[in-house]
């Protein structure tokens, strides 16, 4: 089933939209390449950011992959754009991405989810914050005052849905960098927070 641009299958599994989307994220990244008679780095790299990563950001926080083989098929587009690149073809993915100062895709994606947590709980997007998580209003551990509370689930369908998985994650932010007074200063700061524990690139 397709819901809003979205493929699910029968068992409530992405794998097929994730396959779709690659696919059509690699057509058109080759395209710039024949479009384009540029081959400044730069401009293209903000030509693919402008086309290919709408793409593979969209909705990202009902399909983002779980298993370490998805990840790797989303991420391997920017892995061979950027390969493509002048003067980028012998240093490693992780190299590269430090001389165009971009982050993963994989990385990309989490920081939209938290974003996304942060405009439902304090009201910026018309969705109830209460249907998805659940505030620890009596928290007495370190950290900020917004923690959530980590539901326990059999079925990994539901460990890895939106509102599962971010708890952790959510409540680990630090409370010495996170800024939590506006969506600006809240983005500035998550910029500032390591967080690669949480992804594989």
């Amino acid at each position: 089933m397709r819901d809003l641009g979205v493929i699910i299958d029968s068992k409530l599994m992405m794998s097929q939209h994730v396959s779709k989307m690659v696919s059509k994220a690699r057509i058109r990244a080759n395209l710039i390449f024949k479009c384009f008679h540029s081959r400044d780095q730069h401009t293209l790299l903000k030509v693919f950011i402008t086309y290919v990563w709408p793409l593979l950001e969209y909705a990202s926080q009902v399909w983002s992959p779980c298993t370490a083989i998805e990840i790797a098929k989303v991420e391997s587009v920017q892995r061979s754009f950027t390969k493509r690149l002048p003067g980028l073809n012998n240093f490693d993915y992780a190299k590269r991405l430090s001389i165009l100062e971009v982050e993963s895709l994989e990385l990309c994606r989490l920081h939209s989810d938290i974003i996304y947590v942060y405009k439902m709980l304090f009201g910026l997007v018309n969705l109830d914050f209460n249907d998805f998580f659940v505030l620890k209003v009596d928290s007495v551990t370190r950290g900020h005052n917004y923690k959530l509370l980590k539901q326990h689930h059999r079925l990994n369908v539901r460990k890895h849905f939106f509102a599962e998985r971010m708890v952790s994650v959510w409540n680990n932010l630090k409370c010495d960098i996170i800024n939590f007074d506006n969506l600006q200063n809240f983005k500035l700061s998550l910029m500032k927070c390591d967080l690669s524990k949480y992804v594989n690139y």
